[in-house]
């Protein structure tokens, strides 16, 4: 989506995992960008995280910055640290969303069972401060679309923070394994991953000290859900 000499913002496909981890050492984005940069990324992440300021969850798609050089890292990490940049996904959740727009506040931690996973703290001490906005954009069958925007970056954020609605994304096993299988039965569809597309991202330029735009263009797979689950 766009690159110089100080980072690259990528459109990142679903199905590919961010950075080397447990079972992933190959065909990782990290492995690509290596190649891509020439080895020109930041070493601030380490060997198997270089240039990797965030991520996405595998099965999520869209818009990922990646920093070339540790002068551009330090200088978006302080971003992201500080909250000023603009984080848009688009979601697609299951059911009927009451409100058309809202704001979820819940801390989020690491499950106490289940360690893969985490779970929101709505009104329990523990857990990080995490807060997404959201507004619905078009109300679905048995489903609704919804433009979400991050205010904190813990993991898998937006997925816990809408099963706390009670309205988990479509797609997402992990965390509304029952709902999606109402889901199915009812309409007839079958997700081929989570629905949820990081849509667009805004920061400021750590040379230029202006503010770059992004938006990573909506993938067919996430067009042809809407469209199989228009009323």
């Amino acid at each position: 989506l766009y690159e110089d000499d100080d980072l690259v913002v990528i459109n990142k496909p679903a199905g590919i995992i961010t950075h080397p981890g447990a079972g992933y050492e190959e065909h990782t984005l990290v492995n690509a960008l290596l190649y891509h940069c020439a080895g020109k990324l930041s070493g601030i992440g380490g060997v198997s995280r270089p240039g990797i300021v965030h991520r996405l969850d595998k099965e999520t798609s869209g818009c990922l910055v990646v920093a070339k050089n540790d002068a551009a890292h330090i200088a978006l990490q302080r971003q992201f640290m500080e909250r000023s940049l603009e984080k848009i996904y688009l979601g697609i959740a299951c059911g009927e969303l009451a409100l058309d727009d809202g704001d979820i506040r819940a801390a989020i931690a690491r499950h106490p069972t289940h360690r893969k996973r985490m779970t929101a703290m709505a009104g329990e001490k523990g857990g990080r401060e995490a807060r997404t906005s959201y507004r619905v954009r078009e109300r679905l069958r048995e489903a609704t679309l919804v433009e979400a925007e991050l205010h904190t970056g813990r993991t898998h954020q937006i997925r816990v923070h809408f099963q706390h609605l009670g309205h988990p994304l479509v797609g997402d096993d992990t965390y509304g394994a029952r709902q999606n299988r109402l889901f199915v039965q009812l309409t007839g569809y079958h997700p081929p991953r989570v629905m949820l597309h990081s849509w667009k991202l805004a920061f400021i330029h750590p040379r230029t000290q202006r503010l770059l735009p992004c938006e990573a263009p909506i993938p067919d797979d996430f067009k042809e859900a809407v469209k199989a689950l228009r009323q």
